[in-house]
């Protein structure tokens, strides 16, 4: 049922060429920052993007970086890669005509679980490729883009009958639309090249358990996600944060296999909270058309409880 639904979509999305030059020139030894940098430059906004997201409190670097030749140098090409995924995200998306979907709520959700996915990452021995986790948190959910463009009021029909069917999404999505967000994501980075780690977790970022050689790190993606709604600024004074935390952790299954401790999860959700609003402004998702008359009961979210 996949193809029909992508041929419904048109051409999925491609990747615009700057990026594709740009990573063709990060994975060439020879290229030089500068050249690089002459790549990206042809694309203003683009380059205003990735330097206002690299110089933001996310990065929190202590000097200035005013430049893409020393945004190379200072963050390394794989760091630089991973920004380079993020700032083109709104741009690829940015003429999609998507009504009857909290298109804002989106983003802040799969901003807020980039940030938690790097933060766990860069807490865990396990872990190497942090910037990975942050590409992986932002594109986990990217199916449901495609599947809103093919059927505006589908979001909001899936969620309501999880809710008073008291069923899983995934198993709603499979059973009206005959494919899921999650099979639509994965054929969408299949389609640009998006690497198997990543890809991985965004397979994966639903199931309860994991296992084999990237257990460790598609439950990162998998416990960030359950976290993302996680607003540690409105506890109560009487409330410890971390107690807070752990209540939360003793509703999601396996939240152990990510090998983070209560209080570096706590550390991360708090830093989402600080972090998302600036990093979702640096990448251009705050300047998008939002549909304001979305009752609140359908801001974004698939990972409906179930009783």
């Amino acid at each position: 049922m996949l193809e029909p639904l992508l041929k419904q979509a048109g051409e999925l999305p491609s990747l615009p060429e700057v990026y594709i030059r740009v990573t063709e020139l990060l994975e060439t030894d020879s290229s030089t920052g500068i050249k690089i940098g002459e790549a990206v430059q042809s694309d203003p906004a683009l380059t205003a993007r990735i330097l206002k997201l690299i110089n933001s409190a996310y990065y929190g670097l202590q000097n200035p970086v005013t430049s893409i030749p020393q945004a190379v140098t200072l963050l390394g090409r794989q760091q630089l890669r991973q920004v380079l995924v993020g700032s083109v995200l709104a741009g690829v998306f940015k003429d999609f005509d998507i009504t009857e979907f909290p298109l804002r709520d989106f983003w802040q959700h799969s901003i807020k679980t980039a940030i938690i996915g790097r933060q766990l990452a860069m807490q865990n021995a396990c872990v190497i490729d942090h910037e990975a986790f942050f590409t992986a948190g932002l594109l986990h959910d990217i199916g449901w883009l495609v599947i809103a463009k093919v059927n505006p009021g589908s979001y909001i029909q899936i969620t309501e009958l999880a809710r008073t069917e008291n069923k899983d999404v995934i198993q709603v999505e499979t059973e009206k639309l005959g494919v899921s967000h999650i099979d639509v994501g994965v054929a969408l980075l299949d389609k640009w090249g998006i690497p198997g780690l990543i890809t991985q977790c965004v397979k994966r970022h639903h199931d309860n358990d994991h296992n084999g050689q990237i257990a460790v790190e598609t439950s990162i993606v998998y416990l960030a996600n359950k976290l993302s709604r996680l607003d540690l600024s409105n506890i109560d004074e009487e409330e410890e944060e971390e107690d807070v935390v752990a209540g939360i952790l003793s509703t999601i299954p396996n939240w152990e296999k990510s090998k983070c401790t209560s209080e570096q999860i706590a550390i991360a959700c708090r830093l989402a909270d600080e972090q998302w609003f600036e990093v979702m402004e640096s990448l251009g998702m705050v300047d998008l058309d939002i549909d304001e008359d979305l009752e609140e009961t359908y801001l974004f979210q698939t990972d409906i409880a179930r009783q």
